[in-house]
């Protein structure tokens, strides 16, 4: 069985005989990851990949029969992309990136269709796939947790609220999602971490509850806030990237996989 130890009563003495501490254990059960610069490292400065974007969905808006002009449609699309992120940040809801592409190539006068969103989505994630690399040590450090009988399970809000076949095609492609007992994307269930419900979610999923669970992600304000919201060890993995918040306490701090042996 899987035991960590999390602490130790004081010693006590009775007559002339010493009663040692007793150590307190609790049986871990399930490990849950986040998936974007925990798992798979990504863009840490996301204007550039949008200005990108912008220019190849004008292109694809004039091949379909926009009538937009580019200054004009590329304020729309910043504009729309920002003030999602921002109502995203707020609701803890997710936006449907497909939905999002109806609405802006079809202001722009295009003739939408499914292909054309399809199109447009083909457009986000080949921006997406130009700066992707696997974190050191990831598929060695999934292997020893599976192989110590532990549930994994995966939170993921998706990049621009891509369909879920999205960061699948990456979890595929560096041959992680056969480690999974469980995955849940934002764009599946319309929920964006930090919600305490897409924790719960995936607890329920793995059968585990909070207590023989840990989170590991790298931030603060959406893996660490969100775990600790239903009384899940947080972990905070360090990536590049990364945004301080001194009123966030991680349970504890890993720079290397290799650390996260000791935890469990």
């Amino acid at each position: 069985m899987r035991y960590k130890t999390i602490g130790r009563t004081a010693g006590r003495v009775t007559g002339n005989d010493y009663v040692w501490p007793l150590t307190i254990h609790i049986h871990m059960k399930a490990v849950i990851f986040d998936l974007g610069h925990t798992l798979i490292d990504y863009y840490h400065d996301w204007s550039g990949p949008e200005e990108r974007i912008v220019s190849r969905l004008f292109r694809l808006s004039q091949e379909t029969g926009g009538r937009m002009q580019e200054a004009e449609f590329r304020r729309s699309v910043l504009a729309t992309l920002h003030d999602n992120r921002d109502r995203k940040l707020h609701d803890m809801l997710e936006i449907p990136l497909a939905t999002v592409l109806e609405n802006l190539m079809g202001a722009a006068g295009c003739n939408v269709d499914e292909g054309l969103v399809q199109d447009g989505l083909e457009i986000f994630y080949e921006s997406l796939k130009e700066d992707r690399n696997l974190v050191p040590g990831t598929i060695e450090m999934l292997e020893r947790v599976k192989d110590r009988g532990f549930s994994i399970g995966l939170i993921s809000d998706v990049a621009w609220g891509l369909p879920s076949e999205y960061p699948l095609r990456d979890m595929k492609h560096f041959h992680l999602d056969k480690y999974f007992d469980d995955m849940i994307f934002s764009s599946d269930v319309g929920l964006r971490k930090p919600h305490p419900r897409v924790f719960k979610m995936a607890l329920f999923n793995l059968d585990a509850d909070s207590g023989s669970s840990m989170y590991v992600g790298n931030s603060l304000q959406f893996d660490v806030r969100g775990a600790k919201s239903v009384g899940m060890r947080a972990v905070l993995k360090k990536s590049g990237y990364f945004h301080p918040d001194d009123s966030i306490v991680p349970d504890h701090t890993v720079d290397d996989w290799s650390e996260l042996d000791e935890l469990l």
